[in-house]
């Protein structure tokens, strides 16, 4: 018995960890789980859970990673969004009630809290650089001291916001729950309730191209129109029932992102899917517009593709 233990002993390969060790040093793993994009003109940022940050200085060609902790091993960012302000420096949204600042370069980043017991969904830079967030129980936050200090503008409704734009330095939108849309048109100093989205429709992705023209999506691939800054809405042809997560501007076209690797493109009053091989079943919610009608996307299980 011992000799055959010896003789195993002797013919036990060497366990080859070689292709761990290699798939820890990629920027992206399959893991990841990104969220939203960003850009300045020297950097392309993309945050996702857990505190991942990939940078890349060259337009997507190739990637550094980053991964951000929090107060305790267990309390890793959740980092939903992410924008660019005026001055270059970036700004990510953490659910933590935190916001991290990168700098222009994304190299190094800070954290400062939010004093907020409601949770925290989307941010948006303005045009002089203050900060604002929106969030739970019609949360609004506006910081002018690069998050210092917050004032508290919410509106004190049972409604979710999960969307802010600064259309123009002086108009602003904002949409979430219940088809709630708030505007503004003197830089977000007041709020005025709009439409709303009919049906009490959950606004999960909003863009709006002007004060006047506009689209939000949500679940079962509903995506509505408005012409008249939300005051009506009329829906549009997707063709699918995945939920729509991101609308966004890639030159002259409209691009929407969704679930199960959905891509829609809008043609006159039709959103028509764009095929594109590989993208599996994850869900893509972040995008950054690129040259040549060309344009970047990231979503779930470490999905990120340059759409040609």
């Amino acid at each position: 018995m011992l000799i055959f233990l010896a003789v195993l002993g002797g013919c036990e390969a060497k366990l080859d960890l070689s292709g761990v060790e290699k798939s820890e040093q990629q920027a992206v793993k399959r893991s990841d789980q990104f969220l939203a994009a960003a850009e300045n003109d020297q950097a392309l940022v993309i945050v996702g859970r857990r505190g991942v940050v990939l940078t890349s200085f060259d337009r997507g060609e190739s990637w550094q990673r980053q991964q951000l902790t929090g107060d305790t091993v267990v309390d890793l960012p959740n980092l939903v969004d992410i924008t660019a302000c005026p001055d270059g420096n970036f700004i990510a949204l953490d659910t933590n009630r935190k916001i991290w600042l990168g700098g222009a370069d994304a190299r190094t980043w800070t954290s400062k809290k939010i004093d907020t017991p409601e949770e925290v969904v989307d941010l948006a830079c303005d045009a002089t650089g203050a900060y604002w967030v929106v969030g739970s129980f019609t949360l609004i936050l506006k910081s002018q001291d690069q998050g210092q200090s917050w004032q508290d503008m919410s509106i004190g409704e049972d409604a979710l916001l999960s969307r802010i734009q600064f259309v123009t330095p002086e108009h602003a939108v904002i949409t979430g729950e219940f088809g709630v849309v708030y505007t503004s048109e003197d830089g977000g100093k007041s709020w005025f309730p709009t439409g709303p989205v009919p049906n009490e429709f959950y606004s999960a992705a909003s863009y709006f191209r002007t004060s006047q023209q506009g689209w939000v999506g949500g679940l079962q691939g509903i995506i509505l129109y408005t012409e008249d800054g939300g005051k009506s809405w009329n829906r549009q042809k997707t063709g699918t029932s995945s939920p729509i997560y991101r609308i966004f501007e890639n030159g002259k076209s409209l691009i929407a992102l969704g679930d199960q690797g959905t891509i829609l493109s809008l043609h006159e009053n039709e959103w028509r899917p764009l095929t594109v091989e590989g993208l599996g079943f994850g869900y893509l919610r972040a995008a950054v517009p690129l040259e040549d009608g060309q344009f970047l996307v990231a979503g779930g299980n470490g999905l990120l593709r340059t759409i040609h």
